[in-house]
């Protein structure tokens, strides 16, 4: 059944989600910035970022293709075995490439560093130079990509969020 395999999608990204963005929170984080329970490095950091955008992302893509599928079921009167046929094949395909895409490319430039209490797409900002000019710098992490995932995360979920 189409519905069941739709749901078993938002199941498992919600699971990577809740536990390695939620419940771990803070532990993932570089116990350099001196937050409160964080005892991650880098590649904690990295990882979290990295199933944080994918299960985000994910999440709500799976929740389109159930109203995707609800429409067509009521509104245009398919029946399960067509919306198989036709749609959820190529739907799992797009929704977990896109994902994949979409949180890997931050990983490629490391883009992911600790944000307000967790590991997100964002760049570090430090001081240019030893002397005190108040100007800073990226220290880590690239400001072109981190703005193109955040234009494209956020168009995907104000994209379902019409749909």
């Amino acid at each position: 059944d189409p519905y069941q395999r739709i749901m078993l999608g938002i199941s498992i990204f919600d699971i990577l989600l809740s536990f390695l963005f939620y419940f771990l929170g803070t532990w993932m984080v570089p116990k350099e910035t001196g937050w409160l329970w964080a005892i991650g490095n880098t590649s904690s950091c990295s990882a979290q970022g990295f199933f944080s955008a994918f299960g985000f992302v994910g999440e709500a893509l799976y929740q389109a293709a159930i109203s995707l599928n609800i429409l067509l079921l009521i509104v245009f009167g398919w029946k399960q075995e067509t919306f198989s046929k036709k749609v959820e094949k190529p739907m799992h395909f797009i929704i977990i490439t896109f994902v994949l895409v979409l949180a890997i490319i931050p990983l490629a430039y490391e883009t992911y560093n600790p944000g307000c209490v967790d590991c997100t797409p964002g760049v570090l900002w430090g001081k240019c130079s030893t002397k005190d000019e108040g100007e800073l710098c990226i220290v880590h992490g690239n400001l072109q990509v981190a703005t193109v995932l955040s234009l494209i995360g956020g168009a995907s979920i104000l994209i379902v969020l019409i749909f």
